[in-house]
């Protein structure tokens, strides 16, 4: 274990959002009851979800994971109708770029960008980046997937509303910086620092990411990204919803978590929650609030 790892937790303001959409047919319409306040204009049967990004200290280098929504987002989402539908809040000083410069941070400052997958709420300042010396990480499908169905002179995303043959979720002005070969990609499991392991998780998108850290007190924690969507999410069984791309691939990977939880006692943070999923001797797990560092 590398005794000096820390993990810093940026919450980049908050996202409306159905909770039937993020949990379809949860059994329990309460279960993310934690999440219904935070947003100025949250509708009925709707949460508030936080944006994160994550930066990790270690002392082979500063690596930032996610990078929020853009500040310009509202204008760059092609489609107005998912502006409405995922209505994004920043609230008082809650962009990501106010959140780097609270921290005295700027993109030039970081050795490595992980990107977990293209959506745009994790994605949306990876331009501030390109122009930097940074590694920018990504898993080499979630590349070609972008690609080859958001980016082609002809274009198969506005079949239907949601999904992958839809417009929702990607942002070209957000990836284009990548092409033709900006970024270092992944293609699976890899261990990119001592304690530090990307984590193929496919499923939600094409090549979705996972991060796995080994922190010297808290242990081995996991940033599971939108594969675990909210806390909600977890539980024997996962409980899936309509932004996935690939249910099947999704299902897997879910366990894949669970399996990485059982062997390493691992906290799971899940993409869009204000509470982690913690192992406990007397129940399957508990919730905890999320704080903002870990070490």
């Amino acid at each position: 274990m590398v005794s000096n790892i820390s993990l810093q937790v940026l919450e980049c303001g908050v996202t409306a959002m159905d909770f039937e959409m993020v949990a379809v047919g949860h059994p329990d319409k309460n279960a993310s009851k934690h999440l219904s306040c935070g947003h100025p204009r949250l509708r009925e049967g709707q949460i508030a979800h936080p944006v994160y990004a994550y930066i990790i200290e270690h002392s082979g280098g500063r690596i930032l994971v996610d990078t929020g929504f853009s500040d310009t987002a509202k204008r760059d989402w092609k489609n107005n109708y998912y502006t409405d539908a995922m209505d994004y809040e920043p609230g008082d000083n809650g962009l990501f770029s106010q959140r780097l410069e609270q921290h005295g941070l700027k993109p030039k400052d970081f050795d490595d960008v992980i990107i977990t997958h293209l959506h745009t709420d994790h994605a949306g300042n990876l331009p501030k980046f390109a122009t930097t010396d940074a590694r920018i990480l990504l898993h080499e499908e979630e590349l070609r997937g972008v690609v080859n169905v958001k980016g082609g002179m002809l274009r198969e995303d506005l079949t239907t509303l949601w999904g992958v043959t839809s417009p929702q979720g990607f942002t070209r002005k957000d990836w284009a910086c990548l092409i033709p070969d900006r970024a270092t990609t992944l293609y699976g499991d890899m261990e990119i620092y001592r304690g530090i392991w990307t984590v193929s998780l496919p499923g939600h998108t094409w090549g979705s990411l996972g991060v796995a850290i080994n922190l010297p007190h808290t242990g081995w924690v996991l940033l599971a990204s939108d594969h675990i969507y909210v806390a909600a999410t977890w539980g024997e069984p996962f409980v899936g919803n309509i932004l996935n791309q690939d249910p099947s691939a999704w299902a897997q990977s879910a366990m894949k978590c669970r399996r990485l939880q059982e062997k390493y006692n691992m906290l799971i943070f899940p993409g869009h929650d204000n509470k982690i999923i913690v192992p406990d001797k007397d129940e399957p797990f508990k919730l905890e609030d999320i704080r903002a560092s870990y070490d």
